[in-house]
């Protein structure tokens, strides 16, 4: 009986040095990982992602195609990009949080867990299941350099969450958050502004 590989790796990806890849970890055509990165037990990477150095991608996670993630990043586990966005530098996406496909997350972010970004505002628009069909119209999200997201905070599609903000937990964004905020309180809810010279960022 042939034994299981534990682990795939597209003969076309490139990978850095120093990179740890744990075992059952699937990774996709023309990925590329930089330097220094590890790839925890499970995680499956698609084709075209690229991972910059020193990065974690963590247990049972999974990167769909096109996804970009910069360096000295953490994707954390059980957490999915949909495909087609972007995270930057020295950003942390904390565990189970579900990164839809046209988000573009900025540097130095943190964002807890059970994170939700949306980009689609009507759930019934195209066919669903493996039926190839035209998609629905998309909402890019966007969230600038500095923002601090609490745990189990959504958005609704085709926002922009303003550079140096924070959001509080349980909060359900629906608008444009404006640089320098604090949301907290439910939905919306913009409280005084944090000065550009606060001890805090």
């Amino acid at each position: 009986m042939r034994g299981i590989s534990k682990t795939s790796i597209s003969k076309s990806a490139k990978i850095g040095k120093n990179v740890k890849i744990s075992d059952f970890v699937t990774i996709g055509n023309n990925v590329i990982i930089g330097d220094g990165t590890i790839i925890e037990s499970g995680a499956r990477i698609y084709d075209e992602c690229r991972i910059g150095n020193n990065s974690i991608i963590g247990p049972n996670s999974i990167l769909r195609s096109n996804t970009i993630i910069g360096n000295n990043t953490i994707f954390g586990s059980c957490s999915v990009s949909e495909g087609h966005n972007q995270i930057g530098d020295e950003t942390t996406i904390h565990a189970q949080c579900h990164i839809t496909s046209g988000v573009r997350i900025g540097n130095h972010c943190f964002i807890a867990p059970f994170f939700i970004a949306s980009n689609t505002p009507k759930i019934s628009d195209g066919t669903h299941g493996t039926k190839k069909t035209k998609r629905g119209k998309q909402l890019n999200t966007i969230i600038e350099d500095y923002v601090r997201i609490g745990i189990c905070v959504s958005m609704t599609p085709g926002h922009t969450i303003g550079h140096h903000t924070e959001i509080y937990q349980n909060c359900l964004i629906t608008k444009d958050i404006p640089p320098y905020s604090i949301i907290k309180g439910g939905k919306d809810q913009v409280g005084r502004k944090i000065g550009k010279n606060s001890e805090n960022l």
